[in-house]
């Protein structure tokens, strides 16, 4: 009886690691309640935008806008090129330089950062899962 309450603890001593990384602090209301996004692209690279677009119309969650102002919420993504070298021929899908994504209320505060230190195309898709991810969890009350 003792070996086996053992390993019981031990497998959940394993698992819990792994599912804690998934444990966010909860996004505010606004961005669970949010219907219209403006994608705010400052990285210099006209793909990024296309790129967020089509995770965004593939989600289908929010309607995407052409102005901020008319937006519930702004998806910026600026290009962190400090000490990086320019990609071989500006290449965006082998750049070194990480993009940090973050969801901006009306009023410009932060809401949510995530930079995943991938190159440009990769991070965008993944800057979008993440952010899916989050509202899907919260919403589930995960």
């Amino acid at each position: 009886m003792k070996a086996a309450s053992t390993v019981a603890l031990a497998l959940v001593l394993a698992v819990s690691p792994i599912h804690a990384k998934d444990k966010f602090a909860p996004l505010p209301a606004s961005v669970l309640a949010a219907k219209t996004v403006y994608i705010d692209n400052q990285t210099g690279h006209a793909q990024i935008t296309d790129r967020a677009y089509d995770e965004l119309t593939k989600w289908g969650r929010f309607q995407i806008v052409k102005d901020a102002k008319g937006a519930d919420l702004v998806l910026r993504f600026t290009a962190n090129t400090k000490g990086r070298p320019t990609p071989p021929g500006n290449d965006i899908d082998i750049s070194p330089t990480p993009v940090v994504f973050s969801v901006r209320d009306q009023n410009d505060n932060e809401l949510l950062s995530i930079s995943k230190d991938q190159p440009l195309h990769s991070q965008t898709r993944l800057d979008i899962d993440e952010l899916k991810k989050r509202i899907e969890q919260q919403e589930k009350g995960n």
